[in-house]
């Protein structure tokens, strides 16, 4: 599990992207642009600099905001138990899944060193959905990462595969034993207390 949350952290950064046209496609565009906004962020020296931090920790956290379609990872993250949720059940926990990822991981993507995405190659999953395969190198060591997105008035990521492992699959699997006992009011109320 530890590995998957600092394989998760490669993932969020995105990272320096090497992009060949051969493999280039309208996904692979938008993730190779969201990679960069992301990059001049972290390396803009007011992200340094204690006063003017917080704006732009703002940015980069609308920036990071703009890669994921979150209602459809969180919709995915529960899986059938989805359904058993009222509309604004609903919107309440993709806030708290939103918030609880970002204060999981967010000092990590900050943390942001010299490590390269290579990205492989770009598959069409129909239906307005494309994976992008990717090896993010660095210390020696290369790890595949697999993003797949969804085409909804722009390319969205909805779930993450890395070494093989979902990230989708991995908070379903918590989720649902949490729902086979409680409610969905308490596993809301167990994420928003967990983010806090």
């Amino acid at each position: 599990m530890q590995r998957f949350a600092a394989c998760l952290v490669l993932l969020l950064i995105l990272m320096t992207a090497n992009v060949s046209g051969a493999v280039a496609g309208p996904a692979t565009d938008t993730l190779s642009r969201s990679v960069d906004r992301i990059i001049a962020l972290l390396a803009d020296p007011a992200y340094k600099d204690t006063g003017t931090r917080p704006g732009m920790r703002a940015k980069l956290i609308a920036a990071i905001a703009e890669i994921f379609d979150m209602k459809e990872l969180s919709r995915r993250a529960l899986g059938p138990e989805w359904n058993k949720f009222t509309p604004e059940q609903q919107e309440r926990f993709v806030t708290a899944f939103g918030t609880l990822l970002e204060n999981t991981y967010l000092d990590k993507i900050e943390s942001y060193t010299d490590e390269k995405v290579q990205y492989l190659k770009e598959q069409d999953l129909g239906d307005g959905k494309a994976e992008v395969a990717t090896t993010v190198v660095g210390n020696g060591k290369e790890i595949p990462i697999a993003y797949r997105l969804v085409d909804r008035s722009g390319w969205k990521v909805y779930d993450v595969i890395i070494e093989g492992v979902s990230l989708v699959q991995n908070y379903r699997s918590q989720f649902g034993q949490i729902l086979m006992r409680e409610s969905p009011e308490a596993l809301i109320a167990k994420i928003s207390a967990k983010r806090s």
